[in-house]
């Protein structure tokens, strides 16, 4: 596998502008990890999206955006009805680092009062 076929597939709503899902972007580059953006199914929940998203991801692992903001992270091992976790868009950034770190084998970042924490320590 050639490096430029490593990637986190993200599919979103057309409804949705790129800006809007820039820090969802923004988290991946952060850690490091190359993403694929596209446009998914206008009907598809956010959920539908993140499941198709982790089928086409060659790292098994993606990230589905709703129109309204719900978001989430999906593993293709997992059931298509079941998320690795679910958020909205104003924690896209740290959904896009968990995403990331989860591909690496990292602790993820947890929300502890209003302070960001990584799982393991």
């Amino acid at each position: 596998m050639n490096k430029r076929d490593v990637y986190i597939t993200i599919l979103y709503n057309s409804a949705l502008s790129p800006r809007q899902i820039q820090e969802v972007c923004a988290g991946l580059e952060e850690e490091g990890v190359p993403f694929l953006l596209q446009e998914g199914n206008k009907a598809s929940s956010f959920i539908e999206l993140g499941w198709e998203a982790a089928s086409i991801s060659p790292l098994q692992v993606g990230i589905g955006i709703e129109q309204n903001g719900d978001l989430c992270l999906h593993h293709e091992k997992l059931k298509p009805e079941e998320p690795y976790l679910q958020d909205s868009l104003q924690n896209g950034r740290r959904l896009g680092k968990n995403a990331a770190r989860l591909i690496k084998g990292l602790p993820l970042i947890i929300l502890i009062g209003k302070d960001e924490k990584y799982g393991a320590d």
